[in-house]
């Protein structure tokens, strides 16, 4: 296998792509607001035009001439967290495309922070280059505090490497982590104060009343690592070669996620944020080219990696390699040595008149660029029928879709999770859950809603998800809650059915996992304090009922689900399957055994059936609920939390 830099180059240079990308706007109307109160902060919003950007925030302590960036949002707000009482922040913004190019910069707006209540304490230091001795600007420095494992403060380095927080007493483990730029030398590797790689060797430090600590770095360069060989083929169904197809490897979606859980930075933009033809607006793009007339194309990735390949073109339907129109259950290519073999049989459109368009956003009517899928529903094991890259600013549309009934699906490139389309709701992972879609025509105003994860914890949760026959589930979607419900983590389960999830917080929390055509599975898991690791948390999921909500078929057998959310506070939905009619009696007891509600007693007619329980009326704890119908019985715990 030949790696030349210069064939690469070449190959590139004939066969690349060229993105032309607007240029970002100017932001105007800066404001700085500050807050202050047991967690201090200042908000600083602006205005600049729609498209396809993001943000830069830039910030200076004490004056207007030190700034360096500290945030990369998508929406025109961002909440700094790393200021202190009595000082004063200047702040300016300016707009980044895709292609990594800045705008000018806005007008500068500053704010005063006032006084906060509560004992506290300072910790400061300086982050220096380790071999040069010069300042290092925009290193985010992150204090976990020993009682939880959780970051809720942080600082960013100025120009002249300065970090200054103000903390609640208590101890503290500290970790500077550096801005990455893609395609630079100028990396550097995060580190844990004092010197070390890993949360267990770094030294605790104890913030007192009034007390004032120094914790210096000195940051390594991260050594450029060799380039490795992925290649293959594109060819259609009948195995005849495609021509000038896109073929993108990306990061794969572990990988992603892994940066944002770790850094606390939005993984995947600047020059890794491309649009492809064939293939659309994409994050963590490493390589892309076109093939050749024999349908090959060679990429050269960093060794190491962790990746995933996507092919199209006009004309086909989008595929990742194995084969696969799920990116979820794409499969990952470690480039650790050249590999071939990476090869695409892409499927013809077969002409339609039936669309579906909508848009992926959060609560806040936050776009969130992302991977869509279409599901069929009811599943019955069938593949996704299409997938398409959502634009910049979050719209997505499907064309050219068969007739029938659908599930959507929408796959965050990172710092959100995963969500299904339902109306008014966000933040939904279970396909059961959601609603459908019937393409009949061109259906418009999808809109797909998902939540930010809020990953500032130190904990490594691993294990596997499997089928109750043994076998490795891949693509499995993992979500994992604090007792306020909040997304602390996210993954997917990989070919071997193995996952992991990192920074999570210790103390309670739950994970739900789930993946069409299973039930949903969730598991309670107790993290202490002072853990940085816990594995073999594995998941069994069992195969789901062939039928949802109104759809023909009907269950192949009585079940009850665990309810959903759990804990809850005090909504939940409480979901089973009737192969056939069934007198039906659902009631509710108390840890006693106490019976406290019926909320069935009747025939209930086949098929998957639901409905939501409201406790407002109960006190905080632990109750179980108990099915009965056809001679079947079964009994699942609930956790009710105020």
């Amino acid at each position: 296998m030949i790696k030349s830099s210069l064939v690469f180059g070449l190959y590139f240079m004939i066969f690349g792509l060229t993105n032309a990308q607007p240029n970002p706007p100017v932001p105007t109307n800066v404001t700085a607001q500050p807050f202050s109160g047991e967690h201090r902060k200042i908000t600083v919003s602006w205005q600049a035009a729609s498209g396809p950007w993001y943000f830069n925030v830039y910030r200076s302590m004490s004056d207007s001439l030190h700034f360096a960036r500290i945030g990369q949002p998508d929406r025109r707000s961002f909440e700094d967290h790393g200021v202190i009482s009595g000082r004063t922040y200047y702040y300016f913004v300016k707009s980044v495309n895709d292609s990594g190019v800045e705008s000018g910069r806005s007008n500068i707006a500053s704010a005063t922070v006032g006084s906060v209540s509560g004992v506290r304490g300072t910790i400061r230091g300086t982050i220096i280059d380790d071999s040069t001795a010069l300042p290092l600007r925009s290193v985010r420095v992150r204090f976990f505090r020993q009682s939880n494992m959780w970051s809720e403060e942080y600082d960013v380095t100025d120009s002249l490497g300065r970090y200054e927080a103000e903390l609640d007493t208590g101890r503290y483990l500290i970790r500077a982590e550096p801005t990455f730029q893609p395609n630079s030398s100028q990396n550097y590797r995060a580190e844990w104060f004092d010197n070390v790689l890993e949360p267990s060797a770094a030294t605790m430090v104890f913030v007192g009343n009034g007390t004032v600590l120094t914790a210096n770095f000195g940051l390594r360069r991260i050594v450029v690592v060799r380039n490795s060989v992925i290649n293959g083929t594109v060819r259609n169904e009948q195995g005849q070669p495609i021509m000038n197809a896109t073929v993108a490897v990306m990061r794969s979606i572990q990988q992603m996620n892994y940066l944002a859980a770790t850094t606390g930075q939005t993984p995947g933009l600047g020059s890794e944020a491309r649009t492809l033809s064939g293939i659309g607006y994409s994050r963590g793009v490493m390589w892309n080219g076109t093939t050749d007339s024999q349908g090959r194309f060679h990429a050269e990735v960093p060794e190491n990696g962790s990746y995933i390949v996507a092919a199209g073109k006009s004309g086909f339907l989008l595929q990742y390699f194995d084969q696969t129109t799920d990116p979820t259950r794409a499969r990952i290519i470690v480039a650790m040595n050249d590999t071939s073999g990476v090869n695409f049989a892409l499927r013809a459109r077969v002409s339609s008149p039936n669309s579906i368009q909508g848009v992926v956003m959060d609560s806040t009517i936050t776009p969130v660029p992302s991977r869509v899928i279409l599901f069929p529903r009811p599943p019955n094991g069938q593949p996704p029928t299409q997938v398409a890259h959502s634009n910049g600013d979050g719209t997505y549309e499907f064309t050219d879709v068969p007739a029938g009934t659908y599930t959507i699906l929408a796959v965050p490139f990172s710092n959100y999770s995963f969500g299904f389309y339902k109306q008014g709701q966000f933040g939904i992972s279970q396909w059961q859950i959601a609603d459908s879609i019937v393409a009949a025509g061109g259906v418009s105003g999808v809109t797909v809603g998902v939540v930010q994860i809020h990953s500032n914890g130190l904990v490594r949760l691993s294990g596997t998800s499997s089928t109750s026959s043994g076998q490795p589930l891949p693509g499995g979607r993992i979500v994992v809650k604090n007792l306020l419900g909040e997304i602390v983590g996210a993954g997917v389960s990989t070919g071997s059915g193995g996952y992991s999830i990192d920074a999570l917080p210790a103390g309670q929390v739950t994970m739900v996992v789930d993946r069409e055509p299973y039930n949903w599975e969730q598991v309670a898991v107790n993290i202490p304090p002072n853990t940085y690791y816990i594995s073999n948390i594995n998941v069994v999921l069992t195969a789901a009922p062939t039928s949802v909500g109104n759809d023909a078929a009907m269950p192949a057998e009585f079940a009850l689900a665990q309810n959903y959310p759990n804990p809850f506070n005090p909504v939940t939905t409480i979901h089973y399957s009737l192969p056939s009619d069934a007198h039906v009696s659902l009631r509710v007891f108390d840890v006693l055994g106490r019976q406290v509600v019926s909320l069935v007693d009747e025939k209930i007619k086949a098929g998957e059936q639901s409905l939501v329980f409201n406790a407002q009326n109960l006190s905080s704890g632990i109750y179980y609920y108990n099915l009965s119908a056809g001679g079947f019985v079964a009994v699942r715990k609930m956790l009710l939390l105020r």
